[in-house]
């Protein structure tokens, strides 16, 4: 008797299987074009969040240099792209630079033209193509609305990827 129920047991738990596997066969052919979909929009996803991840961790700056005179209303940063990603003008332009005394810096907007506070750049050692490259040096030139004073300053320039270096130097 004791037999007769662990077969009966077997056979239920047989029967539970068979029946789980013909019901994901009928649902897949029915549903199969759906499935499929959201595999595929599933695996997009998957693979733009590693393109993104990949994107990002070839970009690297570096600030290597900042000076600036008291008296004047000119302050420069020399930042050195490191990554292995070069940026493009628009990408350098939607950068965010951070500058002031210590404790009491502000975001500073780019602008080719115009008064103080703005900042620009030029790249130091360009092959001609406009393009900060991978090795290459971009000068950063904040124009401020006031002079600056002695003492300690920060800077941090952020890029559009969310990488940034940064520098404390004083002013003498």
């Amino acid at each position: 008797m004791a037999a007769n129920i662990v077969s009966e047991t077997y056979l239920v738990i047989a029967a539970v299987i068979a029946a789980s596997v013909i019901a994901a066969v009928i649902a897949a052919s029915i549903l199969g074009g759906a499935m499929a979909f959201g595999t595929t929009a599933m695996s997009d996803s998957m693979r733009a969040a590693w393109l993104d991840a990949s994107e990002r961790s070839k970009v690297m700056v570096e600030a290597i240099f900042a000076f600036g005179r008291s008296g004047d209303n000119t302050a420069y940063v020399f930042v050195k792209n490191i990554g292995k990603r070069p940026f493009y003008a628009n990408e350098i332009k939607l950068s965010d630079v951070f500058f002031g005394p210590r404790g009491a810096f502000e975001r500073i907007p780019y602008s080719e033209s115009g008064t103080g506070p703005r900042w620009t750049y030029n790249i130091v050692n360009d092959d001609g193509d406009s393009v900060w490259e991978p090795g290459e040096t971009i000068q950063i030139s904040l124009i401020l609305a006031n002079n600056l004073e002695p003492g300690d300053y920060y800077f941090r320039f952020v890029t559009p990827f969310g990488r940034y270096a940064e520098i404390i130097f004083t002013v003498g």
